[in-house]
């Protein structure tokens, strides 16, 4: 289901609650029909902007329009200024206020009724994850808060992109030479794996101790302290130099240490430093602390760049260290998702408590709803090429209408009365800038763009038509013969509307059946490509 019908309904409620409050601003306001329409407008603009955020540059219109008006009202003398204030606060708390409490509620809500885990809750925080019931809930409960020196941790990154993943490595190493003829380390790999794996674990160590478990009582990692992290599957360490990382030449590689008698020495401390630290002597926290990793020797921070390694790094995501990093950014930002204390000193045993269960078991039946999505795509969208045209050129007519009044106006020719006038400029503002302020905003947009992203500005141009028809009958038509004629005109213009409509309509809606003869007879243009089943 595409959300463009209902992001269209409530941008339309908008703007018709706002006229509506506009009519009782004239004669009654401050009356219950004045504020239940006034609230209903702030109402409508949030549904519209918690369905789709394109919705935001209809209330963003609504907003400026309405600000007119207040500005009109503060030069308004006869008002009194206590008058006025009430005005403006109505405004405020309808069109700021109300907006945002009931956007809150939509997630209020949602979060209450939708608590458990589903299968790409991955894509949210390892902190949000674990807030739901299943999932990573019931694979970290019950584990320490506090990481400890000789705990193995999991290390998400916090930025994710593009695609949520562990810092991870294998017995694999980097090629001795690359394609572009550098050369490497030849040291192991490390990387971002996208999936749960036992490679991802890692150890955390004390420099000044052999000891790979947690002692009694365990001491915690806090801010500021130098470790070094430890593979747990190969017990190799986390290092890196000043050697070009693989794809990011500008960048450090990041490897875990193999002497090859390179005469590479080992540069394997990492200073921990907490990011959302409450106190530089804050301690480090699962899944509730971001953390940094500041290389000792070179300053280098720990950084996913987001780049996919080739089949020799089996397309995993390639993690550098960066020195040019400065402030806060979330891909040089972890957090340990899953953590234990290890009790294992000898490598075999470790393995075993390493490859322990940890993984959630998921449905792989395919559920209903999904079944029924599915079958929703046979439903086409093809628009009404009369209906299309039409508004087109009613917001070409508008335009050049508009300009040729103002024009004509600032030398004093006044064709219009002032009522008719300033209904024809509100019209114009609400429509034609709806028309402009969902359309014109996608061509800063680089991305790719389809046809349903147009409905919504399509809408605006819709609703100009008759406004623009009506002007015409009641402006522009002289004489009674006129007026007949452009009647007729617009009634023919309706017939030939009905009429593509309820010749599209099989393929719009597939409400029936059609032979091969008849689908053959509605390709209007050798661009449409149907396809004819044959039995």
């Amino acid at each position: 289901m595409l959300l463009e019908s209902l992001l269209i309904f409530f941008n339309l409620l908008a703007v018709l609650s706002y006229l509506k409050f506009c009519n009782s601003q004239k004669h009654r306001p401050f009356s219950a029909s004045w504020c239940f329409w006034l609230v209903l407008t702030g109402v409508a603009c949030s549904c519209a902007v918690g369905i789709k955020y394109m919705g935001a540059f209809t209330y963003l219109l609504v907003l400026g329009v309405a600000a007119v008006h207040a500005w009109l009202l503060i030069g308004d003398r006869t008002l009194s200024n206590v008058r006025v204030l009430c005005h403006l606060l109505a405004r405020a708390v309808a069109l700021l206020a109300v907006p945002v409490l009931v956007y809150l509620l939509f997630f209020y809500v949602h979060l209450v009724l939708l608590c458990r885990s589903g299968p790409h809750d991955q894509i949210m925080s390892s902190a949000f994850q674990a807030s739901l019931e299943g999932g990573l809930a019931r694979i970290t409960q019950g584990q320490p808060l506090e990481v400890a020196y000789g705990s193995q941790v999991t290390l998400k990154n916090v930025f994710g992109k593009p695609v949520p993943c562990w810092l991870h490595s294998h017995q694999n190493t980097y090629p001795v030479i690359y394609e572009n003829g550098r050369g490497s380390s030849h040291q192991q790999q490390v990387t971002c794996y996208p999936f749960k794996d036992v490679n991802n674990w890692w150890i955390v160590k004390d420099p000044g101790r052999h000891q790979l478990v947690v002692s009694s009582p365990p001491r915690p990692v806090r801010h500021g302290d130098v470790v070094q992290l430890v593979h747990g599957m190969t017990t190799r360490f986390l290092n890196t130099h000043d050697v070009a990382a693989p794809l990011s030449p500008h960048s450090q590689e990041v490897s875990c240490y193999v002497d090859y008698n390179i005469s590479m020495p080992a540069q394997n401390l990492w200073r921990l430093d907490i990011v959302n630290r409450e106190s530089d002597a804050g301690v480090w926290k699962t899944i509730l602390s971001q953390v940094r990793f500041v290389h000792v020797n070179t300053s280098a921070v720990l950084k996913l760049s987001g780049a996919h390694l080739p089949d020799w790094g089996f397309r995993q995501l390639e993690v550098v260290g960066e020195k040019l990093a400065r402030g806060y950014h979330e891909s040089a930002v972890w957090n340990v998702e899953e953590h234990r204390y290890g009790k294992s000193q000898e490598q075999k045993e470790r393995e075993l408590e390493l490859h322990s269960p940890t993984q959630m078991d998921v449905s792989r039946n395919l559920s209903f709803m999904a079944r029924f999505s599915e079958l929703q795509a046979q439903i086409h969208l093809l628009g009404n090429v009369v209906i299309w045209a039409s508004a087109s050129l009613a917001t070409l007519a508008y335009v050049l209408l508009f300009l040729w009044y103002l024009l004509r106006r600032r030398r004093h020719i006044c064709d219009l009365p002032e009522d008719s006038w300033l209904r024809w400029v509100l019209a114009g503002a609400l429509c034609a800038g709806g028309w402009a302020v969902n359309y014109l905003p996608f061509f800063m947009v680089e991305k790719t763009l389809f046809l349903y992203h147009y409905l919504p500005a399509l809408a605006f141009q819709i609703l100009l038509l008759p406004v623009v028809l009506e002007h015409v009958s009641h402006h522009l038509c002289r004489s009674q013969l006129q007026r007949s004629l452009f009647h007729a005109l617009v009634v023919a213009w309706f017939a030939s509307a009905c009429h593509v409509s309820n010749m599209l309509r099989p393929l719009t809606y597939g409400d029936r059946s059609l032979s091969p003869s008849e689908l053959r007879a509605l390709r209007w243009k050798d661009s449409w490509d149907i396809l004819i089943r044959k039995h």
